[in-house]
């Protein structure tokens, strides 16, 4: 018991470069941002944070019905915005995580019915942030440290890193359990893509197209369950790609099929063909800012230098 507790220790105590952890903060707050911006781009900032007449923002909680009574909507939205910006640039990192992120939950509170998953994921992910050295690289924190002569350390705690894999594999596998439809498996046909791809309050193309490759979307639907029910074997992978100078059939066999590789690509496709195929907004581009953690710090390495 003690060799496996010091074992553990020593797994959760480890130092890394943060430049995973830089790439996801980068990536965070620049989706974010863009997608605070684009509520203003097509109009509807106002009404979604305003009271009536000028806006339907209902407040569901929090200190959302003291903000909205002083018209203060829009102004949390801008606060948001120039959090976002700092977390992206790596600007007051710990403070613009954490502002951020309580900007949104307010926001929410505002307006209930416009928050989606994907949101209440990236909250998260902003206050692991704030506690982790994602500023140590590619952020103003750590240029303005260099100049008085007080550099970030090189190395960071790589356990943040370790939550936002396991919330990112836990999402994935969480949404292929909840996929319980007919239409995700054989006696539904593996229809659910093709009926996503001509419902019209989702679909971004005419429908018409879509009746010309069933076959195609029955293997993509079954590719999709396959590849979120599979997320938790992504630490099996891993571990084999981290231990692969070790003796062992399995080993050799998991790392020389390249399994883990796959199943990056496979989420890679999947969200590049929401993001064509869908206008669902945020959650493609949400997800896919988690996936440096997928890596290992020795495959960032030429990032790094």
């Amino acid at each position: 018991m003690s060799r496996a507790w010091r074992a553990w220790v020593v797994l959760w105590d480890q130092r890394e470069p943060a430049t995973a952890l830089a790439l996801v903060r980068m990536y965070v707050g620049l989706a974010l941002l863009a997608d605070l911006l684009n509520l203003a781009h097509v109009g509807v900032m106002i009404p979604m944070y305003s009271a009536a007449p000028e806006g339907y923002a209902m407040p569901s909680g929090g200190f959302a019905t003291e903000i909205l009574d002083a018209g203060l909507g829009p102004t949390l939205w801008l606060v948001a915005v120039i959090a976002a910006g700092c977390v992206l640039v790596g600007l007051a990192t710990r403070l613009a995580c954490v502002t951020l992120a309580v900007a949104m939950a307010q926001l929410a509170y505002l307006s209930p019915d416009t928050d989606r998953g994907i949101q209440v994921v990236l909250r998260l992910v902003l206050v692991i942030l704030a506690l982790s050295g994602c500023n140590a690289k590619w952020s103003v924190d750590a240029w303005l440290r260099r100049l008085i002569k007080r550099p970030m350390p090189a190395l960071v705690p790589a356990w943040p890193r370790y939550l936002l894999l396991f919330q990112l594999l836990w999402i994935y596998c969480s949404a292929g359990m909840n996929k319980s439809g007919a239409e995700w498996g054989p006696q539904g046909g593996f229809m659910a893509l093709a009926n996503a791809l001509t419902d019209p309050h989702f679909a971004r193309f005419d429908p018409g197209w879509v009746s010309s490759v069933i076959p195609v979307t029955q293997v993509a639907t079954a590719v999709t369950l396959v590849f979120e029910l599979s997320a938790p074997l992504y630490l099996v992978w891993l571990y084999c790609a981290e231990t692969a100078d070790r003796p062992g059939a399995f080993r050799k066999w998991i790392n020389r099929l390249r399994l883990r590789w796959l199943w990056i690509a496979t989420g890679i496709v999947f969200h590049l063909g929401l993001v064509i195929a869908l206008p669902i907004g945020l959650f493609p581009w949400g997800m896919l800012a988690l996936y440096p953690v997928l890596l290992r710090p020795k495959e960032l390495g030429t990032v790094s230098t």
